[in-house]
């Protein structure tokens, strides 16, 4: 399992459960891992890959209420993440 994968697993487990530890190895493996990819372009991709692998898997489970709610913050970080890369404003 690659680091990103991990790093899916944990998150899908923090949408799923809420236990915030997860979402944050999950970040800390997210930052350590796109920070060793050389070019903003390659990491936006990395990103946006691990974003749609997320919501993917979100759409597959009908997600409501908190889950759904973990979700959508988790999709705005990403998002953000990619702005933030790619030089726009938040």
């Amino acid at each position: 399992m690659t680091d990103l994968e991990n790093s899916q697993r944990l998150l899908i487990e923090f949408i799923d459960g809420g236990d915030a530890s997860q979402a944050a190895a999950a970040a800390g493996t997210i930052v350590a891992v796109v920070a060793k990819i050389d070019g903003p372009a390659a990491q936006i991709a990395a990103l946006d890959e691990l974003r749609l692998a997320l919501a993917n898997h979100c759409k597959t489970r009908d997600l409501s209420g908190e889950a759904e709610d973990r979700h959508v913050v988790i999709e705005d970080a990403i998002e953000k993440a990619m702005n933030d890369l790619q030089g726009k404003p938040a």
